[in-house]
């Protein structure tokens, strides 16, 4: 089993990575996968009808874009260069 997830690392959309996902990929393995190698914190951010959410580092992938069913096409994953308002603790 394996998915293609596509990631853009800019807000214009010009710059993607493509990210194998299996069933045992979390989020922070495709933030680890996506970031520069020592950069600094960064997170994944679903974008779906300008909705924009942070998702949880130990999210597993795999389980979260089979929910998104059909709906898929219709949702973009950014890589944020900038910690994770939901992994921050000083709100």
């Amino acid at each position: 089993f394996q998915m293609i997830l596509t990631v853009f690392l800019s807000n214009n959309e010009q710059i993607l990575t493509e990210v194998p996902i299996t069933p045992e990929t979390t989020c922070r393995d495709v933030v680890e996968f996506c970031k520069e190698p020592g950069e600094g914190s960064c997170h994944l951010a679903e974008v779906w009808r300008g909705n924009e959410r942070p998702i949880p580092f130990d999210h597993m992938m795999y389980d979260h874009l089979q929910k998104w069913g059909p709906r898929r096409e219709e949702v973009k994953f950014f890589l944020r260069h900038e910690e994770s308002p939901a992994e921050s603790n000083d709100q």
